[in-house]
């Protein structure tokens, strides 16, 4: 007898660990590695992926059996499967959700077990089924109306509905729950078999004669089609498949393109600068596999060649897209694909622009502004091959290509390609990975790379390459420093004297400006003035935002929202309650009052939807905005020729965050919102307003001397062993009682104490806290930390999976972050 099929499976649900199932004879075969398969999970059925086939179940384990194979060909690679494996294990994640993550949103299928009437149950329940015992005819009449969850059922309905079962009244049967998006499906016709004997047994048949010709090349033809070029053809295809000369099967529907903005013209590639050329060259050498040619040193076999990831450190408006585009047409022309990861929704939309006026519809977009169904659209494109560039945000990481010759990071220094919830993986790291294990080169861009990636350059471990001029000979903008303690700003706007002349001039001169700062809304803080009383949120200790657009206070984190009351809910005082603090919508507001020529618009996350984000960017790009007021969005990436002023009206916004990566951003964001300046034809300039001229960030940024910044910063970092000098883990313990979290948080610390305390080799791994979270309530729940540091990521991991193994109340959520980038 034939042992039966074992496979492993990841179900997409958080918990960890993947589970033995038994694949069913009808099933065997289909259920391979990547395939997403139906099983049941406690009393319902989930989407799981098959991660491993032919194996064995451990020891006293019966393994459930398999309930349907949902796909025909895998929806995962090997590779990705592999890739998902090995982020469940680095990011301690469970590994079906990581799984979800690389599948497209709304795709998934589950089912749950019901009780339900038979039809004989159901021709019973009409008559009453007054043959039956009192209990049992109330359940009949009970699931006449509708069908009973199993999961829903008390052991006492179970034993009436066991009893109808008997009688045959009853069953149990899965009640499926399809998916949110899903590709269409149409009928195609292919030829089977030689041309030539199918048209001798067709002779005296014009039309099977004409359907067999359609059909000659040997590729399917959607049948719709069919019929409409040899009219009649549907009966003369049913005699060719009954004579097994043709086949009629279901394809996936081939879908258009998400279409991008169409301000972007085909343009001939620009004439590369010469560190443009040394860049591309030495890129593409390593993707042939070759030494490049500016390297002086001795050929090594590709076999022997160790991975070295490439960092592009170029200057804002150096031209980094250009080689970008030129590394990827290289790869294309060799048969190979390309990844293209942004950090933000908002440049997406400009990037695919750029990348679809050089390659086409070869371009795939993937990134959360889109619907469910354009992202499955976008997915199904790349996994069929035709498209061959993905270009898209964090979650792009997981794009079905094959043979991937080229990963680009651009922006490489973001944070947001950190998830920072559920599986808290960053698409950085994680193409790094990726790249290694497909062979493939990756580019790392940046004008401000991240301190860990600098380090690793300096350390020859990533491959530098420098862009240090602009295209056309364009200098840096000139950046002028304004201390608020001397010049003192208005209440509304912000500005500074010499802020307000360089904008009046700039609009004088027919020029555009760009306003940074990092706060959206209209009032950042609502108090009464009578009494002092904060309106904050009663879920998130954060205190709630005024928005002039929706008249309503709301929180940025959790998304609770109210109306500003016209008594104070502490004193009752009428007429008291005063909206204070500084954002970007009062900012907008106050500049258009100020230049009441101007056209102001502003880009933040209130109107930071897909759309909305094109229409705002195309219309700067066409010079239809004057002045545009933004957050950290206006700073990344942008190319307007028509500004030559940033004003940033506040500087210290970010300084003063408990966190030791806040001087690193704040460089980072006034060193990018500053490289939107000056990238035309006319020079530009930039204005930083602060009230710490002198802080380190500042007077780097000012100079545009990252080298300066980054001798300070990293001195710092090795003084307290922070990364790129020491590892980091954090256990996040949050839940709906403060007490049981702070108590959860005490005993983890203790754990963690013993374990570290018995290290293998007296490698030391510091357990700093417990604490409570700088963001101490979010979402209705309390949070509390406890940070690991140590020089030993082994050692790290062994002492966090020990805070892990408390036992702790079910209300209390833990997780871990592994290379943290937020101490919030």
């Amino acid at each position: 007898m034939t042992a039966p099929e074992i496979c492993e499976v990841a179900v997409t649900l958080p918990v960890l660990g993947r589970f033995h199932y038994r694949v069913p004879p009808h099933l065997a075969g289909r259920a391979r590695v990547g395939s997403r398969v139906l099983v049941k999970f406690g009393s319902r059925k989930v989407t799981g992926v098959v991660v491993r086939s032919d194996t064995l179940p451990p020891d006293g384990v019966v393994p459930v059996e398999m309930s349907e194979v949902l796909d025909d060909e895998p929806a995962l690679s090997l590779e990705l499967v592999d890739l998902c494996l090995w982020i469940a294990d680095y990011y301690e994640a469970p590994p079906g959700e990581v799984i979800r993550a690389a599948l497209p949103a709304g795709s998934g299928i589950n089912a749950k077990s019901v009780y339900a009437l038979t039809e004989v149950g159901r021709a019973t329940a009409d008559g009453q089924g007054s043959a039956l015992p009192p209990k049992q005819r109330v359940m009949l009449a009970k699931l006449a109306q509708s069908d009973l969850p199993v999961a829903a059922a008390s052991p006492a309905m179970r034993l009436v509905i066991e009893a109808l079962i008997t009688h045959g009244l009853a069953e149990l049967r899965d009640q499926r729950k399809g998916a949110r998006a899903r590709l269409k499906r149409e009928k195609v016709v292919q030829l089977v078999g030689e041309l030539a004997p199918a048209r001798e047994a067709s002779a005296r048949s014009p039309k099977r004669l004409a359907v067999l010709e359609a059909l000659a090349h040997g590729a399917a033809v959607a049948l719709e089609a069919l019929e409409k070029r040899v009219p009649g053809a549907r009966l003369a295809i049913r005699e060719l498949v009954k004579v097994g000369h043709v086949a009629v099967s279901d394809r996936e529907l081939a879908l258009d393109a998400v279409p991008t903005s169409e301000d972007m013209l085909v343009i001939a590639p620009p004439v590369l600068t010469g560190e443009q050329v040394i860049a591309v060259d030495e890129i593409t050498a390593a993707l042939r596999g070759e030494p490049a040619a500016h390297l002086p040193t001795t050929p090594v076999p590709p076999a022997r060649r160790p991975f070295t990831p490439f960092l592009l450190f170029g200057v804002t408006g150096s031209g980094k897209t250009e080689v970008y585009l030129r590394v990827i047409a290289e790869g294309l022309a060799a048969g190979k694909t390309a990844l293209v990861l942004v950090p933000e929704i908002s440049l997406t939309p400009q990037l695919a622009a750029r990348f679809r006026a050089r390659f086409g519809d070869l371009v795939a977009i993937l990134h959360s502004g889109l619907t469910e169904q354009q992202r499955l659209g976008e997915w199904s494109r790349l996994r069929r091959g035709e498209a061959r560039i993905a270009v898209g945000a964090r979650s792009a990481v997981f794009a079905p290509l094959t043979d991937l010759g080229v990963i680009v990071v651009d922006e490489e220094h973001d944070g947001s390609f950190k998830q920072e919830e559920g599986v808290r993986y960053h698409a950085r790291d994680v193409a790094i990975v990726r790249a290694q294990r497909a062979g493939a080169v990756i580019v790392l861009g940046s004008g401000t790379p991240s301190l860990e990636s600098a380090a690793h350059a300096a350390s020859g471990h990533y491959r530098k390459l420098v862009l240090t001029q602009r295209p056309m000979a364009r200098p840096m903008p000139s950046v002028e420093v304004i201390d608020l303690r001397t010049y003192m700003p208005d209440g509304e706007a912000f500005l500074s004297a010499p802020l307000r002349t360089a904008i009046a001039e700039t609009l004088a001169s027919g020029d555009q400006t760009i306003l940074f700062l990092n706060r959206r809304g209209f009032a950042t803080f609502v108090l009464c003035k009578a009494c002092g009383h904060p309106f904050r949120c009663p879920h998130c200790s954060v205190s709630l935002t005024y928005h002039r657009h929706s008249d309503r206070m709301s929180c940025h984190y959790c998304g609770f929202a109210q109306r500003v009351p016209e008594t104070c809910p502490s004193c009752s005082a009428s007429g008291t309650i005063e909206r204070t603090g500084l954002g970007t919508e009062k900012v907008a507001e106050a500049v258009a009052l100020e230049f009441p020529a101007a056209r102001v618009t502003r880009l933040d996350r209130d109107v930071a939807s897909g759309s909305k984000i094109e229409a705002v960017l195309s219309r700067v790009a066409r010079r239809e905005v004057d002045i545009l007021v933004g957050t950290q969005m206006v700073t990344k990436g942008h190319d307007f020729p028509g500004v030559t002023l940033v004003g940033v009206l506040c500087a210290d916004t970010g300084l003063n965050i408990p966190d030791f990566r806040a001087s690193e951003r704040t460089f980072q964001l006034l060193a990018q919102v500053a490289g939107r300046a000056g990238r035309g034809d006319r020079p530009g300039r930039v204005m930083i307003q602060t009230y710490r001229p002198t802080a380190p960030a500042v007077v780097a940024a000012a100079a545009h001397d990252y080298q300066k910044f980054y001798d300070a910063e990293i001195e710092d970092r090795r003084e307290h062993n922070y990364p790129p000098h020491g590892r980091l883990i954090v256990v996040r313990i949050d839940g709906a009682d403060e007490h049981e979290v702070a108590g959860a948080a005490k005993t983890i610390a203790e754990l963690c104490q013993g374990a570290a305390a018995r290290t293998d080799g007296g490698v030391e791994v510091e357990v700093l806290g417990p604490v409570p979270a700088p963001l101490s309530r979010l979402r209705g729940r309390s949070r509390w930390q406890v940070w690991l540091r140590s020089p030993d990521r082994h050692a790290l991991r062994r002492v966090a999976r020990m805070g892990l193994t408390a036992s702790l109340s079910s209300t209390v959520r833990v997780g871990l972050d592994v290379d943290p980038i937020s101490a919030m």
